[in-house]
């Protein structure tokens, strides 16, 4: 196996740490088709969410994934590398099913991570840069996910980031009714917080970008205000949370100070961050970012979920690993049933000759000859696997290859 991974997150890297490394889907193409062009990797994907940022290869013993991500990135490995881990093989087949069904998230056992990582081998295949393996590995991980997220519960409480937004909102002043809120980005995670917050009786505006206003919506409730605008419309908000795949802020301080009456708090829900660090400057104003969400917070699952979820990611690690030994030896199953099929043809030599048939009749003839001779030996050795060990298995294959 030839699998390999660096990655940061949560665990080891603040978010300051961690936007360094962060990429926009524009950023992740153009970094996928590098690794393959440049590098030689037989494979290439990245997945980039606001908790971690992972670099997946396949393919090439020499490469080394943390100094291709630090480069791609424009990072000093050296110093890079306390909050960087790198893992190999069967170790980063692990990490890979455990972070599908939210095991390795911040919030244990959360959700959203199976669609992230879904779309990260998706978006991957569609470039044509995963490659054989990684795409499988990717389409495994989310299998497994789903069959834990159906057979085991992992939390007895879903909090995630809009969620701890509105409850922390809800501690600050006592309760949500009235307040106003702007809502900066309207994906995925713009969408749930605004939902959550008008749930709790606030008033939101969220932004749309001028080009995007004819085929985008927000939630029912919400008004939609332009992303131009929304400094106006922050004057006359209570608090601000920003959302968006922006590799730019979408605040920016100078632009707050000038403001005739400041939004007491600001929640940056993006990685790379979306509010200049330097709003929390200014008197009066709060800034939370993703890590002092505190989602972290939610009951973990029991043992005995945990040890079933377990249980099931074994079992698709382990297929993983006899559909990856299988796949070196198909090679050798061809050769093999091609030298059957030669074989065949020598002993059906004079067999055929005495039938006296048209050559048309003859060639069609040595080409089913071959034809099942081939199909007949591959459909026997591919039954192997069902019995014997991959070890087992490739003695066998290479004992067979040896014969004359």
């Amino acid at each position: 196996m030839n699998i390999k991974m660096a990655g940061i997150d949560h665990s080891k890297a603040g978010v300051e740490a961690r936007e360094a490394f962060s990429f926009t889907k524009s950023a992740a193409e153009g970094a996928m088709k590098q690794v393959r062009e440049e590098f030689g990797a037989d494979g290439c994907v990245i997945l980039s969410t606001c908790n971690r940022t992972e670099l997946w290869l396949d393919g090439g013993e020499e490469l080394n994934p943390l100094d291709i991500l630090c480069r791609l990135k424009g990072v000093n490995p050296d110093e890079a590398a306390p909050y960087i881990t790198v893992r190999r093989d069967e170790e980063a087949v692990s990490h890979l099913l455990r972070t599908a069904c939210g095991m390795n998230s911040r919030l244990f056992g959360e959700d959203q991570i199976i669609t992230q990582v879904g779309d990260a081998g998706d978006f991957a295949r569609e470039l044509k840069t995963s490659g054989p393996v990684l795409d499988n590995l990717f389409r495994t991980a989310v299998t497994a996910a789903k069959k834990v997220k159906t057979q085991v519960r992992l939390t007895a409480e879903r909090r995630g980031a809009a969620e701890s937004t509105v409850e922390l909102l809800q501690k600050e002043w006592g309760g949500l009714a009235g307040r106003k809120i702007l809502v900066i980005g309207n994906g995925n995670m713009g969408k749930l917080a605004a939902e959550k917050l008008l749930e709790a009786g606030a008033q939101v505006s969220m932004t749309l970008r001028q080009y995007k206003h004819g085929g985008a919506s927000v939630p029912e409730g919400c008004r939609a205000v332009s992303y131009e605008e929304r400094y106006a419309v922050m004057e006359q908000s209570d608090a601000v949370v920003s959302a968006t795949a922006s590799p730019h802020y979408t605040v920016h301080a100078g632009s707050v100070l000038v403001l005739s009456r400041f939004p007491q708090i600001f929640v940056d829900l993006a990685v790379p961050r979306d509010i200049d660090p330097l709003v929390a400057d200014i008197p009066g104003v709060k800034v939370w970012d993703i890590d002092s969400l505190g989602v972290s917070g939610a009951e973990s699952a029991s043992e005995e979920a945990a040890a079933q979820a377990e249980e099931i990611l074994r079992e698709y690690q382990a297929e993983f690993r006899r559909w990856y030994d299988f796949r070196e030896a198909v090679p050798l199953i061809q050769q093999i049933s091609r030298k059957a099929a030669e074989d065949m043809d020598s002993r059906m030599e004079k067999c055929i000759h005495t039938l006296h048939l048209p050559p048309e009749q003859r060639d069609k003839l040595w080409e089913q000859i071959d034809h099942h001779a081939e199909k007949t030996v591959a459909h026997l050795l591919f039954g192997l696997r069902e019995t014997l060990s991959p070890e087992l298995l490739r003695d066998c294959l290479k004992a067979l290859d040896m014969v004359e």
